[in-house]
């Protein structure tokens, strides 16, 4: 009996080790005011780029939405991603980057939450969102190349709707100066929670050597 139970330990702790390689990492961050809901990014060791990120009930692990999912056949980084709340925690804001890793192209995307008395809803937010608009010296906007850009969420204002950030950069091939647009703008939602842009502000333009 103590042989088979030796074999036995051994033969569990072989197989522990086997698995150790691809079990998955989790991290549990961007809390809601009330604390019961946040972000979970679960993160295999052998496929660091196809994690799952979750809206999760923080004390049960309940998913309530997935944002990403492991299946998702785009590489994806999700050090990026956060959540942005509401101060009742019934609304909240999902950025990420959605460019692969290691890309030259930024790409920022968003999307919105909505709490339904059990349950998040998905909003996704309009494809043609407001974009910087870059102040170039004269003469200089024709040999520009795109670096990239999207929006992300700020903040919820107390009226309920939310405020973004555009960014645009482009890189000067005259000077080598690169160019970053900046734009805030205001997404507001009906009874239904349809969104429609609703303030658009100036574009401030950041040049770099």
């Amino acid at each position: 009996m103590k042989t088979l139970r030796t074999f036995t330990l051994v033969a569990l702790g072989c197989c522990i080790a086997h698995l150790c390689p691809v079990l998955a990492g989790e991290e549990i961050k961007y809390p809601s005011p009330d604390g019961r809901f946040a972000l979970r990014i679960t993160q295999s060791k052998d496929d660091e780029y196809h994690p799952t990120v979750d809206l999760i009930e923080k004390e049960s692990g309940k998913v309530f939405v997935t944002l990403h999912g492991a299946s998702d056949t785009d590489l994806f980084d999700a050090s990026e991603s956060v959540l942005v709340w509401s101060a009742n925690s019934k609304s909240v804001a999902y950025g990420f980057r959605a460019s692969p890793p290691g890309a030259r192209i930024l790409s920022l995307g968003a999307l919105v939450c909505f709490w339904n008395g059990s349950g998040f809803d998905k909003v996704f937010l309009p494809e043609n969102l407001p974009h910087p608009d870059i102040k170039f010296p004269k003469g200089k906007d024709e040999s520009v190349k795109p670096y990239g850009g999207g929006a992300k969420p700020l903040r919820w204002l107390k009226s309920g709707d939310l405020e973004m950030s555009s960014e645009d950069m482009m890189l000067s091939r005259d000077s080598g100066k690169s160019y970053t647009g900046v734009l805030q703008f205001t997404i507001s939602f009906d009874a239904q929670h349809h969104p429609a842009v609703k303030k658009v502000g100036k574009t401030k333009t950041e040049v770099e050597e």
